[in-house]
């Protein structure tokens, strides 16, 4: 008889919705015509990324709480992400949850790779598509996030530049 994992639900036979687990990111709006207006675009489309990012997080954590009160387990999955903010825009890193029993129970968070993830291992085959779908979905994020951040550089670039110019 095999032990039960720390963490981790082995007999979970349920049908996640993957679809509950789009991104929600609205269409991006068209840039300004003006110069000035730029800045205030990019912290808008921060804002929405950050929020996107955020939801997409709250949304793997109930599916955790729910996970966590029908089968009795206290950490039902194995892998999760975090969002952070840096320079304003959403910033994903992903951790695996290890459990230390011994001397005291504790739990560890162990940053890992996307190439890691996308191993798979340590995973149970209930999450792979999980997470092959979060990865995907925050891919898009990412996308946007490269983009504005691309963007917010011009800017600054031009913002000098112009102050430069000026004196």
């Amino acid at each position: 008889m095999t032990k039960e994992p720390a963490v981790g639900i082995t007999n979970y036979y349920g049908e996640l919705d993957l679809s509950d687990f789009d991104i929600a990111l609205p269409e991006q709006s068209p840039l300004p015509e003006l110069i000035k207006d730029l800045p205030l675009f990019v912290a808008d489309e921060s804002k929405i990324l950050t929020l996107a990012a955020k939801d997409l997080e709250a949304r793997l954590e109930k599916l955790c709480k729910a996970l966590t009160a029908e089968y009795k387990v206290k950490y039902p999955i194995r892998y999760k992400f975090k969002v952070k903010k840096s320079k304003g825009l959403p910033e994903i890193t992903w951790y695996r949850l290890i459990l230390h029993r011994y001397p005291d129970e504790e739990l560890e968070e162990k940053e890992v790779s996307e190439g890691v993830l996308r191993r798979f291992s340590n995973a149970m085959p209930w999450e792979i598509p999980l997470y092959l779908h979060l990865l995907d979905e925050l891919e898009k994020l990412n996308q946007r996030v490269i983009r504005i951040s691309t963007l917010a550089e011009a800017i600054k670039e031009l913002t000098k530049a112009t102050k430069k110019y000026n004196t």
